[in-house]
């Protein structure tokens, strides 16, 4: 078998231009022989190795040996004949062998796969060190996809292996795609180190960095040596090299990558594999030298179409990228080869699929749903979504939070010391107002910027980039931030954003700083080089006077309205006004015990007792105090209590009067029977209800308050949102912290119904019971669980419950 492959690559090989001139110029070179054995060894190995593509990378277009034949036909169309005479034998030598190794890293070792997979064994056992950091990494690749980790682990606790299998070989694929150019430079680090070779040159790092560069930022080619010296007078252009590469592999976009049959025998199961399928399998034919680039596609629905569109938009820019990039080689070198490429894609003859009658078979337009920006925006902020304009003050508050955070795990990595600030402002100056928040958090920079910061919707602490970055300095946080839509809540009382800023790369290493002024919604960006010394970020709003929601409160009071937004925060935050100071950290958190939730809705009676519960347990996320009301009679627990009941005859008719404490779902309430005379002198009976014990919360989630009750009223609440109904009357402050998290709405303001809040509750409920449990006797305890288990409701508080039990 080996041989017949062989023999396959020997003779496709001589019909190649470029083989061609490199074997008449090894004619007359005394490396000659010794160049054409190394591209026939290599791109025999490159052949035979891409065959295990399919196995592993069977939903994604064919990279396999085909696909490399092509990308070196498609070099020769782009470069001519004429220009394929002028190179030299080692230019030659590396198009040959970077079409031939450039996706190679898509046939890992059998060996990494099978270290990749055993990352979700429950004992997963490693052969050596290799097989160990090959599963470090791709851990902490899955680690950045929590939603993909999450579905797999829920799958197979449902049972559903195949469907779970699947979206692991779907995961192990995506890993082999973004980490195949890497993977190049290790299999040629590791299998042809020092046998790239001509003459007496070993240039198999440059080879390397050749085949990664066909995945990187174009411009980045520009850094290889333009004038890479193989020999006497023998100079290779490396950039020139790694262009084409690029541009033919990108262009190789044709029915033969997707064969019909292959297509059909095939399990296609992801949509967007589909879809990339289809739009390969379109194109009937095209046209492609250094004047134009013609793709010939007759299509039969629209999504291809509009997909063979969208990737001739990726070819346009890399062909506008390649174009700026040969316009500096002949200023870099002294060579001017005359290689040029088109400007763009022709797309004229790229159209729909024609009936019998010539009549297309749809008509093609480029319509979807699309977003009306300023009619979104203005939904997304005011009292639309957000309902209070002070949470603008949350919203930056929540961000520099964040942001020291991810900081703290980065230096702790790095072994330097650092400690978070974060600043508040709220000062007048030249007759406005202004609001400002400062960090020294983790900063931005314009990729930040570029692709979160400006983007309503898309958050940094929720992309692939945040969790690869918390995967890979084990930040042990859950951010606040998570819907990226919090930046739009400051221009309900500003006009005005200035925000200055720096981003943090390395141990005392940072962006350049950035000054950016956004004066509006929709303004555009006005970004210029800033004067920031260290890294963090600071955001300043030039408040609207009419829109000012703190124009009328006193210093004092603007202080207490911030310090009630982070009843818990994580670290110490500065407060600052005109002239008063304030500090808020987690010192603060303990004087907020669950007693100061007592108000006329709380009273002392002699028939309730009290039990407080400290909610000691950052472990398990739950931090705060508890205090819980039971009734009591002689000393026991009990459901209700009847004072009295007795009968008085007025006017010769009987009344009853009775009076009743009843303990039951979040508070306990007296019922009582009154008689009451009117004008007329007319009796009558009526019954009163006064709630001596009533539930109430102050919940807050990594440290930010969370503004809802636990326990609304029934006719207050809205769709998915929690409530707590326990057979007792609580008072609870807690602030839900560490890993533990819960789902909220787009606002903040509501905690909503799912998984995370059954567990959250359930512990809640095993904690404070526990705590009840240890202050009273097994007698009491008896009788206090036979009282809550008459009338309960709450799966939830249930659970809890039994696990005393």
């Amino acid at each position: 078998m080996n041989d017949d492959w062989r023999n396959e690559t020997q003779a496709r090989l001589q019909q190649s231009v470029i083989y061609k001139e490199l074997k008449e110029k090894s004619s007359k070179d005394p490396a000659g022989a010794q160049v054409l054995a190394l591209v026939d060894d290599a791109v025999f190995y490159s052949y035979q190795r891409t065959k295990s593509i399919l196995c592993h990378m069977g939903e994604f277009t064919l990279h396999d040996g085909e696909h490399l034949f092509r990308v070196l036909h498609l070099m020769e169309r782009l470069l001519t004949v004429d220009n394929i005479h002028k190179l030299n034998a080692p230019e030659l030598l590396l198009l040959i062998l970077s079409a031939f190794f450039h996706d190679i890293g898509m046939a890992p070792d059998q060996k990494d796969v099978l270290a990749w997979k055993k990352i979700w064994d429950f004992d997963p056992k490693y052969q050596d060190e290799n097989e160990r950091i090959e599963a470090a990494k791709f851990k902490r690749f899955c680690s950045a996809r929590p939603d993909e980790e999450k579905r797999i682990k829920h799958l197979h606790e449902l049972g559903e292996k195949s469907t779970a299998n699947l979206l692991q070989d779907y995961l192990i694929s995506e890993y082999i795609r973004l980490t195949h150019s890497m993977r190049a430079k290790e299999i040629i680090q590791k299998d042809w180190d020092n046998k790239i070779i001509y003459r007496d040159t070993d240039f198999s790092v440059e080879f390397a960095e050749i085949c990664f560069s066909h995945s990187e930022d174009a411009s980045a080619v520009l850094e290889l040596d333009a004038n890479y010296l193989c020999g006497p007078e023998t100079y290779a252009c490396l950039p020139l090299i790694a262009i084409v590469l690029r541009l033919s592999d990108i262009l190789d976009f044709d029915g033969k990558r997707t064969p019909a049959l292959l297509f059909s025998h095939l399990a296609v199961r992801n949509a967007i594999s589909v879809g990339e399928w289809q739009k390969h399998r379109a194109i009937e034919a095209w046209t492609i030298d250094d004047e134009n680039i013609i793709y010939h596609a007759k299509c039969t629905h629209p999504a291809i179409e509009a997909s063979i569109h969208a990737f001739c938009d990726l070819i346009d820019k890399e062909l506008s990228i390649s174009n700026n990039v040969l316009l500096k080689i002949p200023t870099i070198t002294n060579r001017h080869i005359g290689f040029k490429i088109p400007l763009k894609v022709n797309r004229s003859k790229i159209g729909t699929k024609k009936d019998i009658h010539g009549e297309p078979i749809y008509l093609y337009k480029l319509t979807q749903f699309n977003l009306s920006k300023s009619q979104v925006i203005d939904l997304l902020m005011g009292t639309k979504l957000y309902g209070d304009p002070e949470v603008a003050i949350r919203e930056l508050l929540q961000n520099s939070i964040d942001a020291c955070l991810l900081r703290v795990a980065l230096e702790n990595k790095w072994g330097n010391a650092y400690e978070p600030e974060i600043r508040v402002k709220y000062y007048t100056e030249n007759s406005f107002k202004f609001l400002e928040i400062d960090d020294n958090g983790i900063g931005m920079d314009q990729y930040i910027i570029d692709k979160y910061y400006s983007k309503i919707g898309s958050s940094f602490y929720t992309s692939i980039d945040f969790y690869d970055l918390k995967s890979e300095y084990n930040a042990n946080f859950i951010p606040c931030s998570r819907f990226g839509i919090g930046i739009l809540s400051c221009f309900m009382v500003a006009d005005t954003l200035i925000v200055d800023t720096r981003k943090l790369y390395g141990p005392h290493d940072s962006s350049a700083p950035l000054y950016i002024s956004i004066e509006g919604q929709e303004s555009i960006f006005w970004i210029k080089k800033g004067s920031r010394k260290t890294p963090g970020i600071t955001t300043k709003l030039i408040l609207r006077p009419a829109e000012n929601p703190w124009d009328e409160l006193s210093e004092k009071e603007f202080i207490n309205s911030v310090e009630n937004i982070i009843p818990n925060p994580p670290f110490t935050i500065l407060i600052e006004t005109d002239s008063q100071k304030s500090e808020k950290n987690q010192e603060s958190f303990k004087l907020e015990a669950a007693s100061t939730l007592k108000d006329y809705s709380w009273n002392e009676h002699e028939n309730i007792s009290e039990y407080e519960v400290s909610l000691d347990f950052p472990g398990k996320g739950i931090v705060g105090s508890a205090i819980v009301g039971i009734l009591e009679k002689r000393g026991k627990p009990t459901k209700q209590i009847w004072f009295n009941s007795k009968e008085i005859e007025i006017d010769g008719e009987m009344y009853e009067l009775e009076k009743k404490a009843l303990m039951q779902n979040n508070k306990i309430e007296l019922d009582s029977t009154t008689i009451t005379i009117d004008d007329e002198g007319k009796v009558a009976s009526d019954s009163t209800h006064q709630s001596l014990c009533e539930s109430k919360s102050q919940v807050s989630l990594h440290g930010i308050l969370i503004p809802t009750s636990l326990f609304p009223n029934s006719w207050a609440m809205q769709k998915n949102q929690v409530k707590i109904t326990w057979p007792f009357p609580l008072l609870l402050v807690t602030d839900i912290c560490g890993g533990r998290d819960l789902d909220l709405n787009s606002s903040r303001t509501q905690i909503i119904m799912s998984e995370k809040w059954n567990c959250f509750e359930e512990d809640l409920a095993e904690i404070i019971c526990t705590g009840i449990r240890m202050q009273v006797t097994n007698e009491y305890w008896n009788e206090l669980i036979s009282i809550l288990n008459a009338d309960l409701k709450d799966g939830n508080f249930k659970r809890g419950l039994e696990r005393i039990s």
